[in-house]
């Protein structure tokens, strides 16, 4: 019985520590903090000039918001510990859609590039 009860114990401890959790990819670093600009975006070509106009800001409850001007535009957003997912219905921004892998992010910079090995699109956001 004592066996028992230590297999159960080791089981749960065990069952707790390797369940998946939501976790930002860095620690400390929020992107909900202040408003970021795209530096950079690469898609077969360098196409950063289409997106200097806007501003985008993440929200909490997954909204992404992207200013031009006195336009706003809504899509949405989520993080996992190695990825940051952009979807927009607006035909300009849409084209960010995608499920970015975050190959570096500090205070101040994201550097995400696409998940398909096979393509080489990049975006790099600048807080502002």
């Amino acid at each position: 019985m004592k066996y028992f009860f230590i297999l159960l114990s080791s089981s749960f401890i065990f069952l707790s520590c390797t369940t998946k959790k939501n976790v930002t990819p860095t620690p400390g670093i929020d992107l909900k903090q202040g408003t970021w600009r795209i530096s950079y975006y690469w898609d077969q070509k360098d196409e950063t000039s289409n997106f200097t106009p806007y501003t985008l800001m993440f929200t909490d409850g997954g909204v992404l918001m992207a200013h031009k001007g006195t336009t706003l535009y809504t899509g949405t957003w989520s993080e996992t510990s190695t990825k940051i997912i952009i979807n927009f219905t607006d035909p300009v921004l849409s084209e960010l859609n995608n499920d970015w892998l975050v190959t570096e992010k500090t205070n101040t910079s994201i550097k995400l590039k696409e998940d398909n090995p096979a393509q080489d699109d990049q975006l790099h956001l600048l807080k502002n």
